[in-house]
């Protein structure tokens, strides 16, 4: 399972857990040791990279999944620009609805999942 649930998250899983993956953007250039390892080797690539890293593990449970999902959508939310209680409440439906959306598209059909508003 590889579900793409927002631009920064992904929801994977192994036979244990349910495991939300954040995407970040690793710029080389800017690591302590950039210039000498240039230096060692003038063909590094500078460009910056996208990684997937391990941002938490739930259990394998319709609950795991709920929390899971629950982080995500509050994450995502948190990561915008809202001035006031009302522009990160509507940040927080968009995301929901950026979720429902990944989840509808039938990569998780044994779980039934709820998320409150």
């Amino acid at each position: 399972m590889n579900v793409q649930l927002t631009p920064d998250f992904r929801l994977t899983a192994d036979d244990r857990n349910f495991i939300v993956k954040e995407r970040r953007l690793v710029d080389p250039t800017l690591a302590p040791n950039w210039k000498a390892r240039l230096a060692a080797n003038p063909t590094l690539d500078p460009s910056p990279r996208e990684v997937w890293e391990d941002a938490g593990y739930y259990g394998y449970t319709p609950a795991g999944l709920t929390a899971a999902l629950g982080t995500v959508r509050i994450k995502a939310a948190a990561s915008g620009n809202a001035e006031t209680l009302a522009e990160f409440m509507a940040q927080l439906a968009a995301e929901t609805e950026r979720i429902v959306a990944a989840l509808s598209s039938g990569q998780l059909r044994d779980f039934d999942v709820k998320l409150a508003s």
